[in-house]
């Protein structure tokens, strides 16, 4: 399997950095000084569960226009000016309220991202990885669809930090996490999960929510992981609740999302021998 960015999967990853550095019911204020007034109370849980109330700068016009012109990266205080609370309390995935967890990290650390998130996650995990901030990175990712075009790109667009790997090997990585291996609170706290109004035939239907970083399916949950999409690639990782099975998957472009996420929970709710080569011994 190749190494590839992808994308919002490392919300899992920032997710559990953040559940081993801070205060889940503290405000970000208390975490990143100078924010906008507006943002300064918010919780980090409902930065975690995305019901922060905030918004997205992912639709924005100017964002998008930006991105397809392979323009570089704004910075982080041109998205923090257009963050807008409203209506806390309820779903709503928002990429500003992890690039807020982002920056709380990365001022615990005093390092970038990839630096922050290796320390507390991915060493102790033994999760290969790769730093995937700038457009010289794309030098580590060995997927044969990649070409210049996609070269252009600038990976400083991912305001919320992400890195590369394979994605199975970032299944692998949640999967460990939810054996307990960096503590056994974490798995209990990411699987607090919010309804997010799925449609029924969504994959992770019935009873599809959010937890603290990971997108879940049931109630109780049975499955779990994060997607992850972005220039050239869609991602998903999964991982039973029982944690001993895990699946991470990519297709080129950005379409087929459903069909992608519903071969990754196939994956770990099978309960043949196809998948013993992602149960943990």
């Amino acid at each position: 399997m190749s190494v590839v960015p992808v994308y919002s999967i490392a919300k899992a990853y920032t997710a559990v950095a953040v559940l081993r550095s801070f205060d889940v019911e503290g405000q970000i204020g208390e975490l990143v000084p100078d924010l906008p007034e507006a943002l300064r109370s918010v919780a980090v849980r409902a930065l975690l569960n995305h019901t922060s109330g905030l918004n997205d700068y992912f639709g924005w016009a100017d964002y998008r226009a930006a991105v397809d012109a392979h323009e570089d990266a704004w910075e982080i205080d041109r998205v923090l000016d257009g963050a807008v609370v409203d209506r806390a309390g309820r779903f709503r995935y928002s990429n500003i309220g992890f690039a807020l967890l982002r920056l709380a990290l990365e001022r615990e650390e005093s390092a970038d991202f990839f630096t922050a998130i290796s320390r507390r996650v991915l060493e102790p995990l033994g999760v290969e990885a790769f730093p995937f901030a700038s457009r010289g990175d794309w030098i580590a990712c060995t997927h044969q669809s990649i070409g210049d075009d996609l070269r252009a790109y600038d990976p400083g667009w991912v305001f919320t930090g992400t890195f590369a790997v394979e994605p199975d090997e970032a299944a692998r990585g949640i999967a460990a996490v939810m054996r307990g291996e960096l503590g056994d609170d974490i798995p209990r706290l990411m699987m607090q999960s919010v309804a997010v109004g799925a449609p029924d035939a969504h994959p992770l239907s019935p009873s599809a929510g959010y937890g603290l970083g990971v997108m879940t399916k049931g109630q109780p949950v049975t499955v779990l992981g994060h997607g992850g999409q972005g220039p050239g690639f869609n991602l998903f990782a999964a991982v039973s609740a029982g944690r001993r099975r895990w699946s991470g998957r990519v297709a080129e472009g950005q379409g087929e999302e459903l069909a992608l996420i519903q071969a990754c929970v196939d994956d770990v709710e099978r309960r043949d021998d196809a998948v013993e080569s992602r149960v943990a011994v």
